[in-house]
């Protein structure tokens, strides 16, 4: 595995941010910044990270406020999109990144959308993982359910049991890849398994779903303009559905996709296909 620098960067409000820095010793591609899922952390992207790094690409992965080793909000309401677009901004600010290709899963893609309208001069190209304009209710509900579960379990296995109860149906994963993403999901804190994450999360989407509508984020997608887009989707996503997807390569002149065989929400882009893609598109 390619090392990492390890930084805290300060949020607008002060809250710590908490970020990897892939350097490889002669920068010879674009800078990628990976953004992750709602309650995941900058370790999903340990694996491709070093990969892009290895063939000369500076690579940033963050925790977003109330995820991983980032610091928790004390105001729930703060966990909110736009919230977290100023939060990338000041990381990419400090770090000085600019014109950099935006990898992101799930919330992270969405985000990535976002920062074309806030930030257009940061964002070169974009990957989108396993998300579009279009949020499924059910797999919404899905997500919300995880995101509130904050029982503590005893053990590595608990977490894996867990894990599967939410998420059996959506991934095709080994023992081994289970215990993987069990790791990354949970901590241990005083002799307990508990989520990698702040459950005051959920709140927000809870109270977003119950509105009558719902806002419209198409023209984000639209915001994407001209810049080259890879959209990739799990083929059996209970939240990306193939008519969203199907819609999106309809729309945009310079964009691609990939549908990752036998995976749900979302692509772990540690898949074959899935990292040769991105390898492909990032090197274009």
């Amino acid at each position: 595995m390619m090392s990492f620098q390890e930084r805290f960067i300060s949020a607008s409000d002060g809250l710590k941010l908490y970020v990897r820095d892939y350097r490889p010793k002669q920068i010879e591609g674009r800078t990628v910044l990976c953004l992750s899922g709602l309650t995941r952390n900058s370790q999903d992207f340990d694996q491709i990270a070093d990969v892009m790094c290895q063939r000369g690409h500076r690579v940033v992965t963050l925790d977003y406020r109330g995820r991983g080793r980032s610091d928790y909000d004390p105001d729930g309401q703060n966990y909110a999109p736009m919230t977290y677009v100023s939060d990338i901004f000041n990381v990419a600010s400090a770090l000085g990144l600019h014109h950099v290709v935006f990898l992101g899963t799930s919330l992270g893609g969405l985000l990535s959308m976002a920062m074309c309208v806030v930030a257009p001069s940061l964002v070169h190209s974009v990957i989108l993982n396993d998300v579009g304009p279009d949020l499924d209710e059910t797999g919404l509900a899905k997500i919300i359910a995880y995101t509130s579960d904050d029982r503590a379990v005893s053990d590595l296995e608990g977490a894996v049991e867990k894990l599967k109860s939410h998420y059996q149906d959506e991934l095709s994963f080994d023992d081994k890849d289970w215990h993987t993403i069990a790791k990354k999901t949970y901590k241990l804190v005083d002799g307990r398994y508990i989520p990698n994450w702040d459950v005051k999360i959920a709140e927000n989407l809870k109270a977003d779903r119950g509105k009558e509508e719902r806002k419209d984020l198409w023209p984000y997608f639209h915001a994407l303009g001209l810049r080259k887009v890879l959209v990739l989707r799990g083929e059996v996503s209970s939240v990306f559905k193939k008519e969203t997807y199907e819609k999106m390569l309809a729309s945009l002149d310079n964009i691609s996709g990939l549908e990752v065989a036998n995976v749900g929400h979302a692509p772990t882009l540690e898949e074959d296909s899935a990292e040769q893609a991105i390898l492909e598109f990032i090197s274009s």
